[in-house]
């Protein structure tokens, strides 16, 4: 072979290597592991129950995750891309469509963080209303950007009362009574530091998360006091999807009778302290991921229903439910029947 040729084929060959090490504009979901909220994470109890009587259970309670390449999390290579493209269970998006608002990665790191700790508080209040059991339920503010305009004014513990005099009971509220001013505008907070409650005045800034909205640089989460300790052991995940399944386990830990009788349970959807189940992203990859590891039943928020087809699964059921009553109702129904007569489907 004739060393020009050789030249040809050495670029070539080094040409489509470096194109496809390229990054691109995408994001990679794929099917992420299962955590029974049942069970264990390096040897420690993955919800943790202490100053009152739990009860032992035989079956799983498992809650879903994706990973993610891309966007905030880290590169996507175009060969990686293209791979992920014909995959059966993998999908890719543009950036700009899974984060329109995309400007710091890790502020949206930690705002995914931040709502994954709001989830597991939303968990508590829906699970003790749920079981009729009083707690004290208020807004916190977990954290303040060093720099931004409540810094100096608001700190970290702080109890949120009002937001421009207009009283707020959950996370979700301040942030909303924020945003809905111009960058710019005075912010009044009424806030409650030990037994001292006071007013301050913020100037906002331009939110980086939503631009052409206010911001003032904290972190808001629910904060509730119940009358003994819940925690969870679980760290490197995001987001508020798996408020429902953390509310269910907390359930079956403190219910004498359990709810799963044996059964393998998986599911995704937020909650909000009144028990409400809300919609999630990436559907097709926790069912997928469920099916793999051979779930008997997978909880689905009823909003998400138009994004799968329950003919791909047919050796899972799928019940899609509206609040945490129903999700209970769901499990008990089909682990002591193996049947989903009289639940709803995403096909009823």
């Amino acid at each position: 072979m004739k060393p020009s040729l050789l030249r040809k084929i050495f670029f070539t060959i080094a040409f489509f290597a470096i194109l496809a090490l390229l990054p691109v504009p995408f994001v990679r979901l794929s099917p992420g592991p299962l955590f029974n909220t049942l069970g264990q994470i390096n040897e420690k109890e993955l919800i943790k129950i202490s100053g009152t009587a739990t009860y032992p259970t035989t079956g799983e309670l498992n809650m879903t995750t994706v990973s993610e390449t891309g966007g905030p999390y880290g590169q996507l290579v175009l060969f990686d891309a293209v791979v992920a493209w014909f995959h059966p269970t993998q999908t890719v998006i543009p950036t700009s469509q899974q984060y329109p608002n995309l400007v710091d990665s890790e502020q949206i790191r930690a705002e995914s963080r931040r709502m994954f700790t709001s989830s597991q508080a939303n968990a508590i209040a829906a699970a003790l209303n749920y079981l009729e059991i009083q707690a004290e339920q208020t807004v916190r503010v977990d954290s303040v950007v060093v720099g931004a305009p409540a810094d100096g004014l608001v700190d970290p513990g702080d109890l949120v009362l009002a937001v421009n005099q207009k009283p707020v009971e959950t996370s979700e509220q301040v942030v909303e009574f924020v945003q809905e001013e111009a960058p710019g505008a005075k912010i009044i907070l009424t806030l409650k530091r030990g037994e001292e409650i006071f007013e301050v005045s913020i100037t906002s800034e331009e939110s980086k998360v939503k631009p052409g909205s206010a911001s003032i640089g904290v972190a808001i989460g629910p904060a509730i006091d119940p009358p003994f300790d819940i925690e969870f052991e679980l760290d490197d995940v995001g987001g508020p999807s798996a408020g429902m399944m953390f509310t269910l386990g907390i359930i079956d830990e403190l219910t004498e009778n359990e709810i799963t009788f044996g059964k393998k349970i998986a599911g995704t959807g937020t909650i909000n302290v009144s028990g409400e189940v809300g919609p999630v992203g990436g559907v097709f990859q926790k069912i997928a991921a469920s099916e793999k590891a051979a779930v008997d039943l997978f909880l689905i928020p009823a909003v998400n229903c138009p994004l799968y087809s329950q003919a791909e699964y047919k050796n899972m059921p799928i019940v899609a439910v509206e609040n945490i009553a129903q999700a209970v109702q769901a499990i008990e129904t089909y682990s002591q029947t193996n049947s989903t007569t009289g639940l709803k489907t995403c096909s009823t």
